[in-house]
């Protein structure tokens, strides 16, 4: 015996049926709530890296100590005879104050609560490597500097080291010409250096 079964098929080239209304809005709902959580974490990421940032910044801003609420860095007196070394630590040391105080500093003597007065009494370039050709390859600049902090409503030296000491090491090829164009990136990698530790020291010591 045969049965037959009548199968109902699509005839070529007719429409697929469409997706009903609602499984449009749930699958619509879904992608909301999906970019409403994603721009729910992207505020939350940048309101913790804000509060990391400022966090950062107050703290990394410090007052002077004795009430100082301006300072006048001149520029530094040069006892060598290195050109214009004076300019690369004094302004070193001025960008690093303005940074870490946020007060108003000057190049000025007058007019301020205090000044800093410093001293360059050295500076020599050591050779500590030596090269096949007998001409160092390696050199080690020596810095040595004098700093005080005064007081000027009575003259009274708030701070002092005269024994600052700042090395730094530099290296040259073969060809004699190169030894003051790599010195002199030396000097200015050494002064800041000495900018930041100078400030640091300053700022953490207790002044009375």
């Amino acid at each position: 015996m045969t049965t037959s079964m009548n199968h109902s098929k699509l005839p070529v080239g007719s429409p697929r049926p469409q997706p009903s209304a609602t499984a449009n809005s749930e699958r619509q709902a879904a992608s909301h709530i999906l970019r409403s959580w994603a721009a729910c974490w992207q505020v939350i990421a940048l309101v913790f890296i804000c509060c990391g940032c400022g966090y950062q910044v107050r703290s990394s801003v410090r007052k002077l100590p004795a009430g100082i609420q301006s300072l006048g860095i001149p520029t530094f007196r040069n006892a060598t005879n290195q050109y214009k070394l004076e300019q690369q630590i004094s302004s070193a040391v001025i960008k690093e104050f303005g940074t870490r105080t946020r007060m108003p500093i000057t190049s000025s003597k007058t007019g301020v609560d205090a000044v800093l007065v410093g001293e360059i009494r050295s500076m020599s370039s050591s050779p500590v490597i030596f090269g096949t050709d007998t001409f160092a390859s390696a050199f080690l600049v020596t810095v040595q500097l004098s700093v005080q902090l005064v007081r000027t409503s009575d003259s009274k030296v708030l701070w002092q080291n005269t024994g600052f000491l700042f090395r730094e090491r530099y290296v040259l090829n073969s060809k004699l010409s190169d030894f003051f164009s790599e010195e002199n990136p030396a000097l200015e990698r050494l002064s800041r250096e000495f900018a930041t530790s100078l400030v640091s020291t300053i700022l953490n010591s207790s002044i009375p």
